[in-house]
């Protein structure tokens, strides 16, 4: 094999994305992408896919990693659970040193089991389930993101303590994992401050519903209005949702969980306002971290344009993390490089603190950028760390 590493895929070789090796006499260590790049789910996997590609394309114009060019090739699996499972073999076959998987357990997972059946290290770009780990997929997967359940801890403690909201109703989009735990953590966090009587209700529908106006109306008909509206879904049926609740009348603050960030959908509600969530950063040149403005003029340096989604940071930073524990093992191999990861404690990267432990491989109390929406765009409003640390049966959702 030749030192560039292609699996002939038209959106690589399209994009012009894949990483020259150079004429050098070591074979490059080998990334793959297993993730979509067509269908709902690309939304949230092309930007921290790119922002990869940004951190590459930095470390090899640094020399490389251990002195050897990393190589990279894309694949698309269109959002399909079982064409997953099939370009995540492929890859593993043709003999990858990093499997990357897409943005959701129910997608990524089929890929990643590949990955780790082989002993090799996997990194979604930003599943929030906890499953997408060493109990779900395996020892050898991890995620660069932080569990959804952590995501609703830190919206119900920051609803209590800094809204001084005390009452909450729960809607959620019954679609995938992710928001069922995201729920879960606003669940378990809001009542564990008022007890069950504050949430007035739940109520479920599925993304593609084209209306829900069942649910509008049972909250509508509540004996007294929720000082909030948690909303744990995704776009586009999120903004589907959340359009419709204005659309009746209901001014209530919403609540949401962090895949409904940015201001991509925003149109949809136009002029929305009292809507909040926990975000990864800001887009919009307000975030207080300047780490946040040197990863955006990388980004924009390298694709002549901004990241459209703050997911993307989540990419940037799993390339970091990854190359960081190599460095440290001095190998690519996989046991080496895991043993190092899974020593992190609270270590710097871009997207924030970040510990990993054998049993776990996802962020569970990483800070927060609360955000809000004002003039139609996102806004910081401030960092927020969960101080409740979601345990094992909550984050595996025993018993809910």
């Amino acid at each position: 094999m030749g030192a560039k590493f292609t699996l002939g895929l038209a959106f690589a070789a399209g994009l012009g994305l894949l990483s020259a090796a150079g004429a050098r006499a070591e074979e490059p260590i080998r990334i793959g992408f297993a993730i979509a790049q067509s269908g709902w789910l690309s939304n949230y996997d092309l930007p921290p896919f790119r922002a990869a590609v940004t951190k590459i394309d930095e470390i090899n114009a640094a020399g490389g990693l251990l002195g050897r060019q990393i190589a990279y090739t894309a694949a698309d699996t269109k959002t399909d659970q079982e064409r997953s499972a099939s370009i995540g073999s492929e890859m593993v076959n043709g003999g990858v040193d990093l499997l990357v998987v897409s943005c959701d357990y129910d997608f990524g997972a089929p890929a990643a089991l590949a990955a780790n059946q082989a002993g090799i290290i996997t990194i979604s770009l930003c599943a929030a389930d906890p499953k997408m780990g060493v109990q779900g997929v395996g020892p050898y997967a991890f995620t660069a993101t932080s569990a959804a359940q952590a995501e609703g801890v830190a919206m119900a403690e920051y609803a209590r303590t800094k809204m001084g909201l005390k009452t909450a109703y729960v809607l959620e989009d019954s679609i995938i994992e992710y928001n069922k735990s995201a729920c879960a953590g606003f669940r378990s966090a809001f009542t564990a401050g008022g007890g069950a009587a504050a949430i007035l209700g739940s109520d479920t529908f599925r993304n593609e519903d084209p209306s829900i106006a069942a649910q509008i109306t049972r909250i509508k008909a509540l004996p007294a209005a929720p000082d909030a509206i948690y909303l744990c879904s995704v776009t586009p049926g999120g903004a589907s949702a959340v359009r419709q609740l204005r659309a009746a009348g209901i001014d209530t603050p919403i609540l949401a969980s962090t895949a409904m960030v940015d201001n991509y959908w925003l149109n949809a509600v136009p002029g929305l306002k009292d809507f909040y969530l926990p975000g990864l950063m800001s887009l919009y040149g307000d975030d207080p971290r300047p780490e946040m403005a040197t990863f955006l003029e990388a980004f924009r340096k390298r694709w002549n344009e901004p990241p459209v989604s703050s997911y993307a940071v989540l990419g940037y930073s799993m390339i970091e993390a990854w190359a960081r524990a190599v460095e440290k093992a001095g190998t690519v191999k996989a046991d080496p490089v895991l043993a190092v990861m899974n020593s992190f404690r609270d270590e710097p990267f871009t997207a924030g603190p970040t510990t990993f432990t054998d049993q776990m491989h996802i962020q569970l109390n990483r800070p927060w950028l609360i955000m809000k929406v004002e003039n139609d765009s996102f806004h910081a409003v401030e960092l927020f760390r969960n101080t409740i640390v979601p345990d094992m049966k909550l984050l595996f959702r025993v018993g809910q």
